[in-house]
């Protein structure tokens, strides 16, 4: 049986018939950005690291967040950024285990938030590849 090569805009169309069947759009993104990062800036653990790389201004930094996942959930392609980099600037404040409580107050901020726990395990599964992606390129050495 033969290969089937999908294309990018395929790819794109599946992931919006996906996200739409669970909830998922725009003005979703936009209110989960907003509850999970007034959660960060609150967390005891997060708040600290976030609030000496953002500062006090959090506006751009949320539009950039609620662009990210626009293109991750979505397939918009609106995010054109570099996360890796950015994170790496800041590496000496943060550890692992910080983005095992990101994950964990995003999880409950999706869960707060959603209707369908499909619509959770939706984000998750992104955002854990992603967590784990970053883990393994900021305090490992994936070549070794």
């Amino acid at each position: 049986m033969p290969t089937v090569i999908r294309t990018a805009s395929a790819r794109r169309s599946e992931m919006r018939a996906e996200a739409d069947a669970l909830g998922v759009d725009e003005a979703f993104i936009d209110q989960l950005v907003e509850a999970f990062y007034e959660k960060v800036r609150a967390d005891a653990a997060l708040g600290p690291v976030f609030a000496h790389a953002i500062g006090e201004d959090w506006a751009p930094h949320l539009a950039t967040m609620k662009c990210f996942w626009s293109s991750i959930a979505l397939g918009t392609g609106v995010y054109s950024g570099r996360p890796l980099p950015a994170h790496h600037k800041h590496v000496d404040r943060m550890a692992p285990e910080h983005f095992d409580r990101w994950l964990s107050l995003f999880r409950q901020t999706l869960e707060e938030m959603s209707e369908s726990p499909a619509a959770v395990a939706f984000f998750m599964e992104r955002a854990e590849r992603i967590g784990e992606r970053f883990r393994t390129l900021l305090w490992q050495n994936p070549y070794a």
